[in-house]
């Protein structure tokens, strides 16, 4: 099987080959657009992005590959049998990335093609911001970096002190995460949930809370790698890991936060009724 540094670094190449194609396409060389298979309205940047990871992968991938995507059905690419899933979430954050608003990435998650898709099984994981070109990556077992540094997740564990991210986008705000969110240090919304993720591992943000049931695998398998790696928590609001998954249109809550103690309290304050 190729080495995990080769992997890495056609990773990098396939993230920077979509940044080209979003950043200098536009919106007159695509026909009508329709519905991926989550119901979400395609946008010109989402099938330039989807052209590029295909070439790339026909062209350039080192080894037989079986892509997920939100953009269709599962695909292979290479000679043979596929060595691995990539599970590729191309643009996260399109509303943003539509508006020209910050932040957008993009999200690459490896998994050995016997092995269930699961956070747990992810091998090696990529995202990457399509504004600022920076670029976080982890390798199970050998630990994450940003733009080539390690990690440095926050040792904040007090409530009071964490700045945390809440997507609460169409939900009904429950009284027990109200007042986690009344007594944080601050708020923030971000709208990218990869980005999000990586922050929690890279000490920007001390958590992300996501309570509505609605974050999809893509969207979490390579953060949820790279946080484990920072050495930061993620994981369903009761403290379960999440479930290996069949489709990308499944759904789920989660916790993140930048170490187990500050996990413990978020798990325990948004399990308490009030």
């Amino acid at each position: 099987m190729v080495q995990s540094d080769l992997l890495l670094s056609h990773l990098e190449a396939l993230y920077r080959a979509v940044v080209e194609a979003v950043t200098k396409g536009n919106a007159a060389e695509w026909g009508a657009l329709g519905q991926n298979a989550k119901g979400d309205q395609v946008k010109w940047f989402d099938l330039a992005a989807d052209r590029a990871v295909c070439t790339y992968l026909e062209h350039h991938f080192p080894c037989p590959v079986e892509l997920l995507s939100e953009e269709g059905e599962p695909r292979q690419f290479g000679q043979g049998k596929p060595e691995w899933t990539m599970i590729l979430d191309p643009v996260d954050g399109s509303e943003n990335f539509s508006r020209g608003l910050t932040p957008a990435g993009m999200a690459i998650a490896l998994i050995p093609a016997s092995q269930p898709v699961t956070v747990e099984t992810v091998e090696l994981a990529l995202v990457g911001d399509l504004y600022h070109r920076h670029v976080w990556q982890a390798v199970r077992g050998r630990g994450a970096w940003q733009d080539g540094q390690p990690l440095q997740p926050s040792r904040v564990t007090r409530l009071e002190q964490a700045i945390i991210n809440c997507d609460i986008s169409g939900a009904v705000i429950q009284p027990a995460l109200a007042e986690v969110l009344a007594e944080a240090r601050s708020i923030r919304s971000l709208g990218a949930a990869t980005l999000v993720l990586v922050h929690v591992a890279d000490g920007s943000l001390e958590a992300h809370i996501d309570v509505r049931d609605q974050l999809t695998p893509e969207n979490y398998l390579a953060p949820g790698l790279i946080i484990h790696e920072a050495g930061g928590l993620m994981t369903d609001p009761n403290g379960t890991a999440l479930p290996p998954i069949q489709s990308l249109t499944e759904s789920y809550s989660v916790i993140a936060a930048a170490n187990p103690e500050l996990h413990a309290v978020l798990r325990q304050r948004l399990s308490t009724a009030s």
